[in-house]
């Protein structure tokens, strides 16, 4: 017998299974402005939650905030640039769905080193050493995105690892 859940029945929630596979890509995604709006939100929401682990409520929504901006600017420019700027919805969703995701995973494995290893143990620095490949797999994740709007793989790769650096590294080192 076939469970029936609606929501796993839909096509999106079945592309980005997919998507986190690497087995589809973003253009199978529906043009819809509202996902967009709603997947950048949960990216933001979900990046500012990854970093109230170390950092202050206002420092954790100026990066969450920030990133959106970068992650929504960059793309932009750059699918207007390679003359794609019929795939940009259909790509921000995607790429704000993946880093959501990702963030996710980061606050999980925080949660799981931090009740596993409590204070006064290292857990912020095992915790950063663990979230490498969540780093790595977010790169692959966007240069794989990257590929379907017109990018060769080495261009592709190489503008999801700025991606990942830019928001990951410089944007998470600011502090005030």
């Amino acid at each position: 017998m076939a469970l029936n859940i609606p929501l796993l029945n839909d096509a999106t929630p079945r592309t980005f299974l997919k998507m986190l596979n690497l087995e589809a890509s973003q253009l199978s995604l529906p043009e819809s402005q509202d996902l967009m709006k709603g997947a950048l939100a949960a990216y933001v929401v979900l990046q500012a939650g990854a970093q109230l682990f170390s950092h202050s409520l206002v420092v954790s929504l100026f990066y969450g905030v920030s990133s959106g901006v970068v992650l929504f600017a960059a793309t932009r420019s750059l699918l207007r640039y390679l003359n794609q700027e019929q795939k940009f919805v259909k790509t921000l969703t995607a790429m704000a769905v993946m880093g959501a995701v990702a963030a996710l995973a980061y606050i999980i494995l925080h949660l799981i080193v931090g009740v596993a290893l409590p204070p006064p143990l290292p857990t912020e620095r095992l915790a950063r050493f663990l979230l490498f490949p969540i780093i790595v797999w977010t790169a692959f994740m966007y240069a794989f995105l990257l590929r379907h709007v017109s990018l060769r793989p080495i261009p592709a790769f190489v503008t999801a690892a700025l991606y990942v650096l830019l928001i990951d590294v410089f944007l998470a080192a600011i502090k005030f």
